[in-house]
């Protein structure tokens, strides 16, 4: 039994096929075919129900298979490991932001970064791209960290991650708009009027709370509209906090979140990153520099 075999029986599984798996692996179905069937006399288990040119898993295959795949990817990460290890500390860290975030999840620990003793010969290239794209990098290897949204996901195979923490978003107007004048304001309100969304101009779809709407990828051009009363938004409550102090713009209540809304925030980086020792005085800059909220409640 080695680690190939088990891959092909991974392959096979994920394909439904040991042919799709055989020429994943460049080898022929036989031999593939035999592989899996000598995993079987070893281990004592049969992992695929034959049926003519049908295969599928057994009862017991799907029993082992959260066990077979978490295994095979703690191999790939010691593979990683080993060849950061080999390999000198790096001299270019790639970064990747997700859009729209706002500068308390990263500005202080890129200062701290370009301004640290340890980290003072590396050169960063920092980029701004949609959290699908980040994702795909970062698997791609592509990017070295990366900073999104909290996903989904409850616990990330492919990469190391840990979660920040989180910022608060509040619904905005100008002083002279006519929702300012609300107590509060409901989804039926709101859709009388513009919504400003600070996001990707390139989107296809608007799935705000108002048919009318205006897409802006700079948040100083939703916040300049928003003082000459041209709609509502939902903002990061930092862009807009000194606005509010001024009398510029006024935070609105709504019938449908009994608080600010509250968006997560989390890094993610490939495989042996923290064993570099640059690399880990990168991801300690981001997990200890930023102005997110610790203990953040939906």
């Amino acid at each position: 039994m080695n680690t190939l075999h088990l891959k092909a029986l991974l392959l096979a599984i994920e394909t439904g096929s040991i042919s799709a798996a055989a020429r994943k692996l460049g080898k022929t179905q036989p031999q593939v075919s035999q592989w899996i069937s000598d995993l079987e006399c070893d281990l004592g288990v049969t992992f695929f129900e034959r049926s003519g040119n049908k295969t599928s898993l057994t009862e017991d295959g799907q029993r082992l298979l959260p066990a077979l795949t978490h295994s095979l990817g703690q191999l790939d990460h010691f593979i990683d490991s080993a060849y950061t290890l080999a390999k000198a500390e790096p001299t270019v860290l790639n970064i990747g932001i997700e859009h729209f975030l706002p500068e308390s999840a990263f500005l202080q620990p890129l200062t701290e970064i370009l301004s640290s003793s340890e980290t003072a010969s590396l050169n960063v290239d920092v980029y701004r791209d949609d959290k699908v794209g980040l994702v795909a990098a970062l698997a791609a290897g592509e990017v070295d960290l990366i900073l999104i949204h909290e996903s989904e996901i409850v616990h990330h195979s492919q990469c190391e991650y840990c979660r920040l923490g989180g910022y608060h978003e509040i619904l905005v107007c100008g002083v002279e708009h006519p929702l300012a004048k609300e107590t509060t304001v409901s989804t039926a309100l709101l859709s009388q009027y513009r919504e400003l969304v600070w996001g990707d101009a390139d989107a296809d779809s608007n799935d705000g709370f108002s048919p009318s709407y205006g897409v802006f990828s700079d948040v100083s051009t939703v916040t300049q509209l928003l003082i000459q009363h041209q709609g509502f938004a939902f903002l990061p409550k930092d862009a807009v906090k000194s606005l509010i102090d001024s009398g510029q713009l006024v935070a609105l209540d709504c019938d449908f979140e009994t608080q600010t809304i509250a968006r997560r925030v989390e890094l993610c980086w490939r495989n042996g990153l923290a064993l570099s020792k640059r690399g880990k005085a990168v991801i300690t800059a981001f997990q200890q520099h930023h102005q997110l909220v610790t203990g953040l409640q939906r």
